[in-house]
């Protein structure tokens, strides 16, 4: 049995939740942050999603740099126990590879590298793309060791990535039932 993909109320609707049905909205569209979700339910009314991740992303580059990192922590690590994995994580992070057990023992060693370096979480928008195919991207962004680009370069991957999951969402939750 497939677990059922979580549904995105219209923009109205998200518009007139409480507090805690918001956050629970902004949680599928980015990984669970009460920070930013509480920025954004601050923000309303939105006319559009498009409109609310725009405001998010706005939002998120007005952060001091601990909110930053509060956000971007927030993120799963690639690679990372599927137990550990929201519902929209684990599709985006794909099927297990063959030499799957290789390939997590690999991303440990790069996340802690990265984390070490950095002192945060790597986050890439990973738009299908298998893990091993991520390797070569992590090691360049560790190699060019630039903590504030990298910053940047990880929440706006972040958006990026809340913006896939909103077309999806819409587009699941508009097409025909059978």
């Amino acid at each position: 049995m497939s677990a059922q993909q979580p549904s995105l109320p219209t923009i109205s609707e998200t518009n007139h939740l409480d507090l805690p049905g918001f956050i629970k909205v902004i949680s599928l569209l980015f990984e669970p942050t009460a920070l930013l979700a509480q920025r954004i339910y601050n923000s309303r009314p939105f006319q559009s999603y498009d409109q609310l991740l725009d405001r998010a992303d706005g939002l998120i580059k007005q952060m001091s740099p601990l909110e930053q990192l509060e956000v971007v922590n927030a993120h799963p690590r690639i690679g990372e126990k599927a137990t550990n994995l929201s519902a929209l994580s684990k599709v985006e992070q794909g099927k297990p590879a063959e030499n799957e057990d290789a390939v997590i023992a690999k991303w440990a060693e790069l996340n802690k590298k990265y984390e070490d370096t950095y002192g945060f979480r790597f986050v890439v928008f990973v738009n299908g793309r298998s893990k091993e195919s991520l390797f070569p991207v992590v090691e360049a962004r560790i190699a060019h060791g630039d903590k504030n680009k990298e910053l940047v370069t990880g929440l706006s991957e972040m958006v990026d990535i809340a913006r896939d999951r909103a077309r999806k969402l819409q587009a699941a939750s508009s097409s025909p039932k059978i």
